[in-house]
């Protein structure tokens, strides 16, 4: 007599969930291959910013102490992230030879657009930020304005739009950000100035998010849906005061790197975490390079507007309370990582295994790269009747990541 049931482990597997199983996580393998963004920041230590020998000498001195390293950041970058959707690079130098050694190596494979560094009276600085889409890839840019942050400082806000034959394309908001170093004696005031530069960027890239959405595109089932992105050198962890605000609402984002390692820790038990990903010129190892994203809509923005003006009017009579972000009374699907009900996740983030320090070094930071699934529900969505059965109702709703992809069935 043939058993209904197999043994596996303590477990016992119903006949009729094995035979779903298969094409059940097909489909979903399927989905997530075929809309998967992946983006990449790195901090690539400008040579205007590498000390040489001793503190009196910048590598930028000379072109036999700087282009060596050039030509081996862009041979990496060109070879480990070639799969990379969008690369957002901090620290660009605008030295022409330098710009002429990175497009040699991948001016066939991605486009780029850099933003400068003002110093003042009209001068500019020789570095800034940086953004590399690639060609043919899932994302085409648009295009990139600059905000300024700090007197020095800047972010880069990138527009790009989905690359699809039926010109449904959803948008995505990039900010490429470089918090400023901390300092300060007093950490309060470092994180003070650090967290007023992270609500510039947020300010910024909302407004940027408004003003340059298409009104065509709006009327269209993807149009209204965008994906957000604020990632690079925070030069604070995720504990510090500006990623805090910019997890907490009503900015909601999520910790890319926090969601992967939580739920790595709910499903299998295991501790996720970068680790070190800066070492900094006082020798110290941090963590530092993030990546934050969120999945909006208009009338989710506009309604985040209003609450950002409430909270600032609530706040301004207090110091104290500007410095504080509102608690984040987030969902655990959200903290997970699962941004909607239809498949849009953090997939996986990864660092970037480079040493920190020698004279081989690439560069002080290690890249952080993070792969989302953002399905096309209205381009390539099943038809009707597959959606609503009992076998997919999981596949395409991961709303509890605890329960398994093909659903729970009664053992009958």
């Amino acid at each position: 007599m043939i058993s209904s049931s197999i043994t596996c482990h303590h477990w016992k597997v119903p006949f009729r969930i094995r035979t779903m199983i298969a094409p059940s996580l097909l489909l979903l393998l399927l989905l997530i291959s075929a809309d998967a963004l992946t983006i990449t920041t790195f901090n690539i230590l400008a040579p205007v910013h590498r000390s040489m020998n001793d503190l009196n000498h910048r590598e930028s001195e000379r072109e036999d102490w700087w282009r060596p390293r050039a030509e081996k950041v862009a041979d990496y970058i060109s070879r480990k992230f070639s799969s990379s959707d969008v690369i957002l690079l901090q620290e660009w130098w605008f030295d022409e030879r330098f710009n002429t050694v990175f497009d040699s190596v991948m001016g066939d494979s991605f486009e780029r657009v850099a933003e400068r560094r003002p110093l003042g009276d009209g001068a500019m600085r020789d570095d800034g930020m940086c953004c590399l889409v690639r060609k043919g890839g899932a994302l085409e840019l648009v295009r990139s304005e600059k905000v300024l942050t700090g007197p020095q400082r800047i972010a880069q806000i990138v527009q790009c739009r989905e690359r699809c034959s039926d010109g449904e394309g959803r948008n995505v908001f990039i900010a490429n950000s470089h918090l400023s170093f901390p300092g300060d004696q007093d950490p309060v005031i470092n994180n003070q100035r650090q967290a007023k530069e992270a609500g510039i960027i947020l300010d910024a890239l909302s407004k940027a998010s408004a003003e340059w959405e298409d009104d065509t595109l709006s009327s269209l089932p993807n149009g209204n849906e965008r994906l957000e992105v604020v990632c690079g050198d925070f030069n604070s962890n995720s504990c510090g005061l500006a990623a805090s605000l910019v997890e907490s609402p009503p900015h909601n984002f999520v910790n890319c790197a926090s969601a992967d390692a939580l739920s790595c820790l709910t499903n299998i038990g295991g501790r996720g975490n970068l680790g070190v990903t800066h070492q900094n010129h006082l020798g110290e190892r941090v963590s530092v390079d993030h990546i934050f994203l969120r999945l909006a809509k208009r009338k989710e923005i506009e309604q985040r507007s209003h609450d950002i003006d409430r909270l600032a009017q609530a706040s301004s009579s207090s110091s104290s309370k500007r410095s504080q972000p509102v608690k984040n009374e987030r969902s655990a699907a959200l903290a997970l990582g699962f941004l909607d009900a239809k498949g849009t996740r953090i997939l996986n983030v990864r660092r970037g295994n480079i040493h920190l320090e020698g004279s081989t070094v690439l560069s002080d930071h290690r890249p952080v790269t993070a792969k989302i699934a953002w399905p096309r529900c209205a381009t390539i969505k099943p038809k009707k009747e597959v959606l609503t059965s009992s076998i997919y109702v999981n596949v395409t709703r991961p709303l509890d990541p605890l329960e398994p992809a093909w659903g729970i069935v009664d053992d009958i």
